[in-house]
């Protein structure tokens, strides 16, 4: 696709890059919390997501932190494929359990009154809170898939470790298994504590943050990288080494990572969980058969060595 970056000034460019650098992100988390403020119907906020994950391709495309990073037409055709797939097996899983056991522990928390959420504080600090308690759930399951053997394959999470070159689209590229997984936060934090009224605010917080942190920009970690996740740690996260990917759990909020001793700033070389990217099948088939190449699997899985 032509984007016509040739013709651009190199002055526009560096403005450019300097104001996604230093603005971009704060910018988006201030829109974000905001968007409550402003009693949007929903599909707005499907409108807001969409237009952001345009905007960092776009960007992407001109300002590559990484050039090298930039994907070819057949990398961002499978990345879509996958991110699709998990996406439909996701709204599945969502679909059945709001029928099922959304609704019966909606019932528990009405019959026994467990319904604690601060509904008079501010709105902003009631989505902060949304945020913060489901990254505080999240931080734990993403912690014990790369502790436990049976959860990284039980999950799928190796197959969102295994795209060596990242942009804002692998956010989403999530093996489908891994939708059981990501629900658990919002089934305990959003049904049981209430505050659903604000999920969507709180989620389009998370998901700001979570673009960002997979996308290939030049980005500034110094002050909103003491609460929010930025891309440089997350990168870090997908480290090729198994020591280095062991850090930086939060996706979106890198608060729980410095609390709990589990947080790194440093730079990384690689990323990927083996010197090669699986293929299609073997992303599918990595809760059961872990690629011999991988370096990343927690240690004492059941992974083939590339001896084996």
């Amino acid at each position: 696709m032509d984007l016509g970056i040739e013709r651009i000034p190199a002055s526009r460019i560096e403005s450019m890059r300097y104001l996604t650098k230093y603005w971009l992100q704060p910018a988006l988390i201030v829109l974000a919390m905001s968007l409550p403020l402003l009693e949007l119907p929903k599909i707005s906020y499907q409108v807001f997501w969409s237009c952001l994950l345009a905007l960092l391709i776009c960007l992407e495309a001109v300002i590559p932190a990484r050039p090298h990073w930039q994907k070819s037409l057949n990398d961002n055709l499978l990345v879509l494929g996958l991110v699709w797939i998990a996406s439909t097996a996701g709204d599945i899983f969502k679909a059945l359990m709001d029928k099922s056991v959304f609704s019966w522990l909606e019932s528990i928390r009405e019959q026994f009154g467990l319904g604690i959420w601060p509904s008079e504080w501010p709105m902003i600090a009631q989505v902060m809170l949304v945020f913060v308690g489901y990254e505080f759930v999240n931080y734990w399951y993403h912690r014990g898939a790369h502790r436990w053997g049976w959860l990284w394959k039980a999950s799928g999470h190796g197959t969102h470790h295994a795209f060596k070159n990242l942009s804002a689209i692998n956010t989403m590229a999530n093996h489908p298994f891994e939708a059981v997984f990501l629900l658990l936060p919002r089934m305990i934090v959003g049904v049981l504590l209430g505050g659903v009224e604000v999920g969507l605010a709180a989620g389009s917080l998370f998901t700001v943050t979570v673009f960002m942190a997979h996308s290939n920009l030049d980005l500034n970690s110094k002050i909103i990288g003491w609460i929010f996740t930025t891309n440089r740690y997350h990168i870090h996260h997908h480290s090729m080494v198994r020591e280095e990917s062991n850090t930086n759990y939060g996706c979106a909020c890198i608060f729980w990572d410095r609390v709990f001793g589990t947080f790194s700033d440093a730079d990384t070389e690689e990323t990927g969980i083996g010197k090669e990217q699986p293929g299609y099948a073997e992303l599918f088939l990595m809760p059961f058969e872990e690629p011999k190449a991988s370096e990343v699997a927690p240690a004492g899985s059941p992974a083939p060595t590339a001896d084996a």
